[in-house]
């Protein structure tokens, strides 16, 4: 009975299946390399796009930044320019509130006795011209100006005995002195009241 059974029709059938199961799997492998291949080649395309898209965004940023680093030179001369006319702004600041103390502090320099003429001021330097009642007069007006904290190189240049209107004995004078920036006389009245107190 056994050597009546043909097993070649079931052998055949087998190495069938196991061919078409071979070239199924071999078709699902490709199918699943492409795919990857395919995953990482839009993955590295992906990353490209965004590396290209930074560089883009570096290259604007750079040439703004050259746009702006050409402007300084500019920037620069405009500031040293605003400097400037903020310098010669408190020069006259200073000048005014010079002429200012002037004239507030005059009154109490010039004692009884003493008429100014004529007051002329170039820069710091100041130059009165005026008549006075005796010399003691004019002693005290020199020696009010030694004492202020605003003045100094106090100097008189001439003294001229004359007749006034109601033939009463005049001296015409001439003095001039520097007046200080304001803070210089600080300084300068410490150092009076050290010397007064050793005194």
């Amino acid at each position: 009975m056994i050597e009546k059974l043909n097993l070649l029709p079931w052998r055949e059938e087998r190495r069938k299946q196991h061919k078409q199961r071979f070239i199924v799997m071999l078709g699902a492998a490709v199918i699943v390399v492409a795919a990857v291949q395919w995953l990482a080649a839009s993955y590295i395309e992906q990353q490209k796009y965004i590396q290209q898209t930074r560089n883009q965004q570096l290259r604007q940023e750079i040439s703004a930044l050259e746009r702006q680093l050409a402007l300084l030179p500019e920037l620069d001369r405009q500031r040293d320019a605003l400097n400037r006319r903020l310098g010669v702004i408190a020069d006259i600041q200073k000048e005014r509130n010079r002429v200012t103390h002037l004239l507030s502090m005059l009154p109490g320099i010039v004692p009884q006795g003493v008429y100014l003429d004529n007051i002329s001021m170039k820069s710091a330097r100041i130059s009165v011209n005026g008549t006075g009642d005796s010399n003691g007069r004019l002693a005290t007006l020199l020696s009010n100006a030694e004492m202020s904290a605003w003045l100094k190189d106090v100097a008189m240049h001439s003294i001229v005995a004359t007749k006034g209107d109601k033939k009463q004995d005049q001296t015409q004078f001439k003095a001039s002195f520097t007046m200080k920036h304001p803070e210089e006389p600080a300084q300068d009245v410490a150092v009076k009241n050290k010397e007064s107190s050793r005194e």
